[in-house]
């Protein structure tokens, strides 16, 4: 069985963080073949998310635009205990992504929700869909400063919260391979200090994606969305694989981008994740949670042909 952060996985393959925000979604996930159940992302504010189409199924790829829709931090605080019972009841541990806009949203969050039952805790430092009064908010992963004193509060936090759980972050696609290795010695600077993340998620959407219908119409409401799909999972790769290069050997990856089949899956391993997570093929099969049981099925055929 693969292992996150000392959590056990029954395979590598699980929901990703927006595909899930409700005890009835933990619960349908729960009756699925997911190997954890990702909640989120939750922000300290009730969240309505963007306005008109949030979400496009394209020509081997997709865009969204959600918004951070949630219900906020209080209600999830009253909300997870039984997220967490309904999920550890099926044999699986529960995850929650938290997204914020400054250090003291992810430090207040974290501190609210650890106590909760969770068991692992991911950090979204990548979501490239806020918008507030027509300006797009930074994405976190960007700016090394402020993932700096995000981490260090997080760790703050949780080192005096009554239960120790690990968490990860999740980033977005860098382009430039100095960035990426400056977030990367960023990271590892926190976990050298004893805190820092036990896993990396790569990758979110590449930001602000466009595409128009056959109106010329932008397919979504508020025009710039991110890129996923298969289309992202070249990417996707080329990130875990540097990624591998460069972190700590103790700090686990996840791959996320336009995975598909269970070769997708194989490959990311191969390319230095331990899990993966889904979103796109989730979406495009109706929200029916068979498919993490579909592709995971095809990942072991794959174990059983090599």
């Amino acid at each position: 069985m693969p292992l996150l952060c000392g959590t056990e996985l029954e395979h590598p393959v699980m929901n990703a963080a927006g595909t899930c925000k409700s005890l009835d979604d933990v619960r349908d996930l729960a009756r699925s073949a997911a190997a954890a159940i990702v909640v989120g992302s939750i922000t300290v504010a009730a969240r309505t998310g963007n306005s008109g189409a949030t979400y496009h199924a394209g020509d081997g790829f997709s865009l969204n635009a959600l918004g951070l829709p949630n219900r906020g931090l209080e209600y999830y605080v009253e909300q997870l205990p039984a997220m967490a019972r309904s999920a550890h009841d099926a044999g699986k541990p529960l995850i929650l992504s938290v997204a914020g806009f400054g250090v003291d949203d992810y430090a207040r969050a974290a501190a609210a929700t650890a106590p909760t039952g969770v068991d692992l805790l991911e950090l979204n430092l990548a979501c490239p869909n806020v918008w507030d009064g027509g300006t797009q908010k930074r994405i976190a992963c960007f700016d090394e400063g402020q993932t700096a004193a995000i981490l260090a509060a997080v760790d703050a936090v949780l080192r005096d919260a009554p239960t120790r759980v690990p968490y990860g972050v999740k980033i977005s696609p860098f382009s430039d391979p100095e960035a990426l290795a400056g977030l990367a010695g960023v990271l590892a600077t926190a976990v050298a200090a004893g805190g820092g993340p036990g896993y990396v998620c790569a990758t979110n959407t590449f930001p602000n994606g466009l595409a128009f219908d056959d109106a010329g119409r932008p397919v979504i409401g508020v025009e710039l969305a991110g890129l996923a799909g298969p289309a992202l999972r070249p990417v996707a790769l080329g990130q875990v694989r540097q990624l591998r290069r460069l972190l700590p050997a103790p700090v686990e990856i996840v791959g996320a981008g336009g995975v598909t089949t269970g070769r997708d899956v194989a490959d990311f391993l191969r390319a230095g994740a331990t899990a993966v997570q889904v979103a796109t093929a989730y979406w495009n099969h109706d929200g029916d949670p068979s498919v993490f049981g579909a592709i995971a099925a095809e990942w072991a055929e794959t174990l059983a042909d090599a």
